[in-house]
């Protein structure tokens, strides 16, 4: 199966994807864009590019409501693509679905800097091992777990369910867009403490309400019986 390959972010000439996210989401640009759209202007980057423009809302101080599971689904289906060495591809039904530019550009100008510092950060380092063909199906694993957290239906009483996996997410693409082995171990690491968060905060919750409904259950179903009684 013929490998999967991404622009070279580290080349010269190649602006930063902060650069292109500023130009694409500026002054004069589309007010509505689809996922298509996005995908096709981010090409150079591979999947990587959109899987980290999809994670910057998350990134903001107030994200925008109602999106982590669109989102979380393109990433998975992303991530499915380049487990299987396949050019990055949407179907119509997702891929044509439109975003709202002028506030996706809003929130992703609030979250632009996260962008700019990891690039800041990342680095080629040790793109030996991060370039074979098993590093590269197991990132599209531990990419797709993480668009599994965003798209699934957690409660949002859970404080930054979506930032956590949001940012494993964009720390391990940015990895593999700049090929660096050492920064990757961060994604790997905020991906699995991510995970491990929101599973306690979800058994502590329903252990909550558990608690609650048996303390209040059957005072509350006496009041209704001398109300309709």
């Amino acid at each position: 199966m013929k490998s999967l390959r991404v622009g070279a972010p580290g080349s010269p000439g190649t602006p930063p994807l902060s650069g292109q996210l500023r130009e694409l989401f500026g002054p004069g640009q589309p007010l509505d864009l689809t996922l298509n759209q996005l995908l096709e202007r981010t090409a150079d980057r591979g999947p990587y590019g959109l899987m980290i423009l999809l994670c910057l809302p998350f990134m903001a101080p107030v994200a925008l409501p109602g999106i982590s599971n669109v989102f979380g689904v393109v990433i998975v289906m992303l991530s499915w693509r380049i487990f299987r060495g396949e050019p990055p591809r949407l179907p119509r039904r997702i891929g044509d679905r439109s975003v709202q530019g002028r506030v996706l550009g809003r929130v992703i100008s609030a979250s632009i800097r996260i962008l700019a510092f990891v690039e800041r950060l990342t680095s080629p380092r040790g793109p030996a091992w991060l370039q074979s063909d098993g590093a590269r199906r197991f990132n599209a694993l531990v990419l797709a777990f993480g668009g599994l957290l965003l798209a699934a239906p957690i409660p949002p009483i859970i404080p930054i369910s979506n930032l956590v996996p949001a940012a494993g997410i964009l720390l391990v693409s940015a990895s593999m867009m700049e090929r660096d082995g050492l920064m990757i171990w961060m994604g790997y690491a905020v991906t699995v403490g991510g995970a491990v968060y929101i599973g306690l905060m979800s058994v502590l919750q329903f252990h909550l309400f558990v608690g609650l409904w048996r303390r209040f259950a059957d005072p509350v179903a006496e009041f209704f019986r001398g109300v309709f009684s």
